[in-house]
């Protein structure tokens, strides 16, 4: 949000005292419709966050273009006089930002303790330090945008990736505006220098920057969307759109017969945006000229013309809104996070919605009278360095007390990962009721009973994400070109039989228990899988198409690893994926005859058919990303006893076990055999989440090491009676 004392723009009556904000009509006069534009698109923002599902309206890209058009007007007529005293400046400028940011910081943080899983607090906690100090959008790229990452969408402080953008804005661009005018002036002489003016020069450079920023926005959204969309760098050409139009505007007007209507269709682009696209699919790409134009034209089709939009933009709800914007802007989206993880909802209800923005409102405006205008009164107003001493030890307290968190939080993981360790390593062979043990002997009759076991859970909340076997070896993920890979497990030489278990990341998440199996039984199992793919003959459907090269790819290397003549001792393949999962159909076909089309075309290819293909039952799948599971089950069982997470947070049969096309594969195939696990994850109705103390899922649809090696039991059985 635009929300500095020098950038600020006030109400038409405070115009006319302020020496930085020139009556309209003036060559870098007052506009009076910013605000009141401010008001509408911080509005939209607030208004598609929490009734639109989170949709990008385009209103964080209007305050881009303002920010960059009032910073500009600002520092450049200051320039031109010699009055921009740098400390000064970044006071005045980052004590109103930093004051109410670091109030709703910290109240994020007592959010995270309250309503986020544990495991998510040292990442939220590097998130709170650096949106404190405006760095935000790269901690996210670095670090949110990866395989498996929950997403920016389950971080309560993901909104802050604007502020970080302007914030750095903020902070070099009157470092480029000073240092070009103390150059012009040294190097600048006689008529040399009206030709050079800071204006000229500053409109040529910033021209070019606009147009490397567009061209590089263009290409990295076509290239990693999620990256571009926070990138400083594919962002600036926003605001350079706002400072090229501050720059114009100090020679060129449009005619008064036009103004009133441009500004009319600007204001009508701003409103339009949400509706029509979501940006969050296509911003800062070419479409961000929709929301960018719009901001434009009302800011250039600025007029006292009763025929413009300025009184609509001036009417007390906009003012009021706008005077709030920033304020409202930091408090609505941390809310709106906690009540998610609270409810463990997905979305909001249009009920909650509407008491999320109530609350937000009353918070903004109580900031904004008790933090934003005391900060003005008493700290910015009086000059000198108190504004920027006084932001400097308020951040410098902020970041320490950051790092004091995550000290503190590692400590915490690392006691509750040392009480799990002495379980984690438990022999499922003799352990009772641990993991699936208690669910078979339930299954079997009666309630399985182990002290040993009463308050523990495993692996520790915290170590959640870490819970995964799966080896470098054993996997294809983005590497290119392709390499396929197999990994050996359990009796790697002397073994009594060999095993290939082939497939996607569902295929590796029990290699841990494939490993105890091989070990107990003296085989050889090796693993081979690749992220969103699996063995079949048929292409990748339409929802992971983006993955098709790579997996055809994949699915040769491994059917050319087949025909190896060493492969012709292979004693059993196994195949499992994610029954979501399907490929392309033809014509009058559905994805799930497809898939089972081609599964059976792909076992057709194997060294023998005399070699029995054992399909694995895909396990069930509680949500369709990490970011949803995080949210609702992993902060359920936070919530509870491990005794009683189970049933309390785990899912109706119906609603998680997918139709897996391997069932009807193996019918097709003679040497085809079906082994189905789903006794060990559900009851009669309920799948748990929590069995036998174990948490069954590292994210909404891969099992943990931990749960996957209390299955090696009952795997081994299933095995055995195939192979024998």
């Amino acid at each position: 949000m635009t929300a500095t004392s020098d950038f600020r723009t006030p109400t038409t009556s405070r115009a006319d005292s302020e020496p930085n904000s020139p009556k309209s009509g003036h060559t870098s006069g007052h506009i009076s419709e910013i605000h009141g534009l401010r008001g509408i698109a911080l509005a939209l923002v607030v208004a598609f966050h929490l009734f639109g599902n989170g949709r990008v309206s385009g209103g964080i890209d209007v305050f881009l273009v303002v920010s960059g058009f009032l910073a500009t007007r600002s520092l450049v007529g200051r320039a031109e006089r010699n009055q921009v005293r740098l400390g000064e400046h970044y006071g005045r400028t980052f004590a109103r930002l930093a004051a109410p940011a670091l109030i709703v910081l910290a109240s994020t943080a007592a959010l995270m303790v309250a309503f986020i899983p544990q495991t998510l607090w040292t990442q939220t906690t590097r998130e709170l330090i650096a949106a404190a100090t405006y760095t935000l959008n790269w901690e996210l790229i670095a670090s949110q945008l990866s395989y498996g990452a929950a997403g920016p969408s389950s971080t309560p402080v993901q909104h802050f990736w604007s502020l970080a953008v302007q914030g750095q804005f903020f902070l070099l661009w009157p470092l480029v505006v000073v240092g070009l005018a103390l150059t012009l002036r040294l190097v600048a002489r006689g008529r040399l220098r009206g030709q050079l003016s800071l204006a000229r020069v500053l409109f040529v450079l910033t021209a070019a920057a606009f147009t490397l920023s567009f061209a590089y926005a263009i290409k990295v959204s076509g290239a990693d969307q999620a990256a571009a969309y926070f990138n400083s760098v594919t962002r600036f050409w926003e605001i350079a759109a706002g400072a090229l139009t501050a720059l114009a505007l100090r020679r060129l007007s449009l005619p008064g017969k036009i103004k009133p209507y441009a500004a009319w269709a600007g204001l009508a682009l701003v409103v339009t945006c949400g509706f029509v696209m979501d940006g969050a699919d296509h911003f800062p790409g070419p479409l961000a000229l929709w929301p960018v134009a719009g901001a434009l034209l009302v800011m250039a089709g600025s007029t006292s013309s009763p025929r413009g939009p300025r009184r609509l933009l001036e009417t007390r709800p906009l003012r009021f809104v706008a005077d709030i914007s920033y304020e409202l802007y930091l408090w609505h989206w941390p809310l709106l996070i906690a009540w998610l993880y609270y409810t463990g909802g997905e979305q909001l209800t249009v009920a909650s919605a509407a008491g999320v923005l109530v609350v937000s409102t009353l918070l903004a405006w109580a900031t904004n009278r008790l933090v934003t205008r005391q900060v003005q009164t008493y700290v910015i107003r009086p000059g000198g360095p108190r504004a920027l001493v006084a932001t400097l030890a308020a951040l410098v307290v902020a970041v320490g007390a950051g790092w004091s968190g995550l000290v503190a939080i590692a400590h915490s993981e690392d006691r509750a990962i040392a009480a799990a360790a002495r379980l984690a390593s438990a022999d499922p062979y003799t352990t009772e009721c641990l993991g699936a043990a208690s669910l078979a002997a339930t299954s079997t009759g009666g309630p399985c009973r182990n002290p040993d076991l009463r308050g523990e859970l495993i692996p520790a909340v915290a170590a959640i994400g870490a819970d995964d076997e799966n080896r470098g070896q054993c996997w294809s993920f983005e590497e290119r070109p392709v390499r396929f890979t197999a990994c050996p497990n359990g009796s790697v030489d002397g073994y009594r039989k060999r095993l290939l278990m082939v497939g996607d990341s569902h295929a590796v998440a029990p290699v841990g228990a494939l490993d105890l199996i091989g070990k107990q039984r003296n085989w050889r199992i090796d693993v081979a899988a690749r992220a969103a793919c699996h063995w079949n003959a048929r292409p990748l459907g339409k929802d992971i198409a983006d993955n098709r090269p790579a997996c055809a790819e994949w699915n040769r290397q491994l059917e050319a690893y087949l025909r190896a003549p060493e492969q012709k001792d292979l004693d059993a393949i196994i195949v499992t994926h994610s029954a979501r999962k399907t490929t392309q159909p033809l014509a009058g076909e559905t994805p799930y005859d497809a898939t089972v089309d081609g599964l059976v075309a792909a076992w057709s290819h194997r060294p023998s058919k005399d070699i029995p293909v054992i399909a694995l039952v895909d396990n069930p799948m509680f949500e369709p990303d990490n970011a949803a599971y995080l949210r609702t089950t992993l902060g359920c069982i936070q919530r509870h006893s491990p005794e009683t997470a189970g049933e309390a947070c785990g899912r109706p049969r119906t609603d998680v076990l997918v139709k897996d096309p391997h069932r009807d594969a193996v019918l097709r195939d003679p040497n085809a055999h079906l082994v189905d696990l789903t006794r060990l994850f559900c009851g009669d109705e309920v799948c748990p989440a929590v069995i036998g103390n174990v948490i069954v899922y590292r994210d909404g649809n891969h099992i943990t090491a931990r749960y996957a090696r209390t299955l090696a039991p009952y795997l081994s059985q299933e095995l055995a009676r195939v192979i024998g």
